[in-house]
């Protein structure tokens, strides 16, 4: 599934309030530490690591959402391409999931 335009905007937004991260390091990090909202995962990740992380965020209570490509990740962060997102802002984390639910 394509990222739709609206969440587009709202993880823009997470990243300039400095409330979204990227990368299996600083994902892993969040969960350890309690303060990821919502992960995202791209479609193009390998299974076999896409289904740690899901297993993790199920153990966490944390709410995750296969969606969009490690390309669409990278131009959303304005940089290489990136397999997952972290949104650490709990109402930014609500919208999103709003938005896509």
């Amino acid at each position: 599934m394509i990222i739709p335009q609206k969440i587009k905007a709202l993880l823009g937004f997470a990243r300039k309030s400095g409330q979204l991260f990227a990368g299996e390091k600083v994902v892993k990090n969040c969960l350890k530490t309690k303060r990821a909202q919502l992960i995202l995962i791209a479609t193009n990740f390998p299974e076999k690591r896409k289904d740690f992380i899901r297993k993790w965020c199920v153990d966490q209570k944390v709410v995750y959402f296969i969606l969009g490509t490690k390309e669409e990740y990278g131009e959303i962060l304005g940089t290489t391409p990136r397999s997952l997102l972290v949104v650490t802002d709990k109402k930014m984390a609500e919208k999103i999931y709003k938005d896509l639910s």
